[in-house]
């Protein structure tokens, strides 16, 4: 074999020349280039060890909030559908106190349910609540939208604040209650009744809501059903509008939806008020003599934003039906907030007077 073609020995080290130059190199600029190397290889790991950590500890604590707030929404939802089982009177014992005096429903009653008869009811009360009342005395009545989760009874408390973070049975909780305004009064009703809740984000609640938004939806559930522990009601819904939740936005302008009361004068601008709001016209009218009904939650198309679902109470010999295909989208605007708008300048009515109550 010619020299030409022969292959020469290869050393150990010439397959890993590079290797063979970084560990054997002697020179000082070498060193330091390989110390430094070193000491950034050092430094990632470092980083991706803590980060490993870091990464594992928002796992475990994202873990645990998400645990904790299905735990907690088990526990309260499992709790509360227990207990409005047990506190619904069923059918055959209303048609069985139907036929009775009611001095003698009360005697049934305490027969049948013997937990009654410690508790001081007020007169008057309709034996339908009697039950949730002996569990919760700051019981004031009972809300339903058919075909929603707006099913609950309606507490009050002596601030607006309690209930926000209790639920009806008094257990601290993000889901809160379902709660009547401290300033409402049912006996007779005020112009004007206020009810909150919170909208969660798994539907229960005021979350149903915000489908109001959408006329469709309005169409299918026109109607309300508002008790108190004295007389039974339903309410047409006339209105849904979008606003601002305090004095701390909107440029330091409340549209005031929280009052109980006003003069006669002051409630027709109110009316006028939320004719121009409301996101489309549902047909229902609203005279001054009317009654209203104002459920509000939570909203986010701006910020601190509310929505309010408002009816009024069916009037003393009108039907309950609502003809829905009078509802239509209206021809004027809809007045927003001035914080609903980009460019204030955007806002047809920035120049309309502003109302307040007296």
């Amino acid at each position: 074999m010619s020299k030409k073609n022969k292959k020469e020995p290869v050393s150990d080290f010439q397959y890993f020349k590079g290797a063979e130059e970084t560990v054997f190199r002697t020179d000082e600029t070498q060193k330091k280039e390989v110390i430094k190397n070193l000491k950034a290889k050092k430094r990632k790991k470092t980083f991706l060890t803590a980060l490993s950590y870091i990464l594992a500890a928002v796992v475990v604590v994202s873990g645990f909030f998400v645990g904790k707030k299905g735990i907690e929404k088990y526990l309260v939802l499992k709790q509360e559908t227990d207990f409005y089982d047990s506190a619904v009177i069923p059918d055959d014992v209303k048609k069985e106190l139907d036929t009775l005096s009611e001095a003698e429903q009360w005697a049934y009653l305490y027969e049948k349910y013997p937990e009654l008869l410690d508790v001081k009811f007020p007169t008057g009360i309709l034996y339908d609540y009697a039950l949730y009342y002996a569990r919760n005395p700051q019981t004031v009545g009972y809300l339903k939208i058919d075909g929603t989760k707006v099913d609950t009874p309606v507490v009050q408390a002596d601030n607006d604040k309690y209930y926000l973070r209790h639920d009806f049975n008094g257990k601290s909780t993000s889901y809160g209650a379902v709660f009547a305004s401290y300033i409402d009064d049912f006996q007779p009703f005020d112009r004007n009744t206020l009810l909150y809740g919170h909208n969660m984000f798994d539907g229960e609640r005021f979350a149903a809501l915000a489908n109001y938004k959408s006329m469709d939806y309005f169409k299918k559930h026109p109607v309300i059903q508002f008790d108190t522990l004295f007389e039974k009601h339903k309410w047409k819904v006339c209105a849904v509008i979008l606003t601002n939740g305090s004095v701390d936005s909107n440029n330091g302008y409340f549209f005031d939806f929280t009052f109980d009361n006003c003069s006669d004068a002051c409630f027709e601008e109110y009316i006028e008020e939320i004719n121009k709001r409301k996101l489309y016209d549902t047909g229902v009218d609203i005279l001054p003599t009317d009654k209203l009904l104002t459920l509000c939650t939570c909203t986010y198309e701006f910020d601190d934003a509310r929505l309010l679902v408002i009816a009024r109470m069916v009037r003393e010999g009108e039907s309950e039906e609502v003809d829905t295909n009078l509802a239509r989208f209206k021809k004027d605007p809809v007045k927003y907030p001035e914080s609903y708008y980009d460019n204030p300048r955007q806002n047809p009515y920035k120049d309309d007077k502003k109302f307040y109550l007296y």
